[in-house]
C-alpha cells in the first residue's frame, strides 16, 4: 500500500496540469516499450544475422592452388584460429567450371612458388576467406543483436524526447503566456 501511495504521490496535486500527466504517461508507455522491444529486436536479429553467416558458407570448399610466386618470409595478414604466420602470395587454382583463375591469398609465410597451399572457394569457383566457426558467427550475431536493441532504445526515447520537447512544452509555453496576459493587469496594475 505504501508503494502505490508513493507512486502516485502527486496525481492529486492542484498544481499538476494535464500536459504533466501526459508527460508521465508517455514516460512509461515509452519504458514498456523499451523493455519488450530492445530485447525483441535483438534477438531477432543476432538469430538472423547468425544463420545468414553460416548460411552463406555452407557451399564453401577447400581448394587446391599453386602459388605463383614467393611468399613474404614475414607475416603480412593475419591468421584466423592458426599459430603459424601468413602472407599475401598471387595463387592459382581451378574452378569448377574448369578455367583458371588466379588471386591474391593467404599463405603460409615463406612458401614458395610452385608449392600448393589450401585456399576457400564457393560454388562458383570464386576465392573466399576461411569460413567461420559457428562461435565465431555467433558472436558477430549477438553484436549486430546488441546494436539493434541500442537502436530501439535510442529511437524511443528519442522519440519521447521530440513528443515532449516539440509538443508538450510548446503547448505549456502557449498556455503559460495566455495565462499570463490574463492575470499580469491585475498584478501591475497596468490595464490595456
Amino acid at each position: 500500500m505504501g508503494a502505490t501511495v508513493r507512486l502516485w504521490k502527486g496525481r492529486h496535486n492542484p498544481l499538476m496540469r494535464r500536459t504533466d500527466v501526459a508527460e508521465a504517461w508517455l514516460g512509461v508507455a515509452t519504458a514498456v516499450l523499451v523493455t519488450a522491444l530492445a530485447p525483441l529486436a535483438g534477438a531477432v536479429l543476432a538469430g538472423n544475422v547468425d544463420a545468414e553467416l553460416l548460411h552463406e558458407q555452407q557451399g564453401w570448399h577447400r581448394t587446391a592452388a599453386v602459388l605463383t610466386e614467393n611468399a613474404a618470409a614475414t607475416e603480412t595478414g593475419v591468421a584466423v584460429g592458426e599459430d603459424t604466420a601468413r602472407a599475401d602470395a598471387l595463387v592459382r587454382w581451378t574452378a569448377p567450371d574448369h578455367s583458371v583463375r588466379t588471386a591474391m591469398a593467404q599463405v603460409p609465410a615463406g612458401a614458395k612458388a610452385g608449392d600448393t597451399a589450401v585456399v576457400w572457394t564457393d560454388a562458383g569457383g570464386r576465392l573466399r576467406h576461411q569460413p567461420m566457426t559457428p562461435h565465431q558467427a555467433e558472436v558477430l550475431g549477438d553484436l549486430a543483436g546488441a546494436c539493434a536493441a541500442a537502436g530501439v532504445c535510442v529511437l524511443l526515447v528519442g522519440g519521447r524526447r521530440v513528443v515532449v520537447r516539440v509538443g508538450l512544452d510548446r503547448y505549456r509555453a502557449r498556455a503559460w503566456e495566455r495565462a499570463w496576459a490574463e492575470v499580469e493587469p491585475r498584478w501591475t496594475h497596468r490595464h490595456a
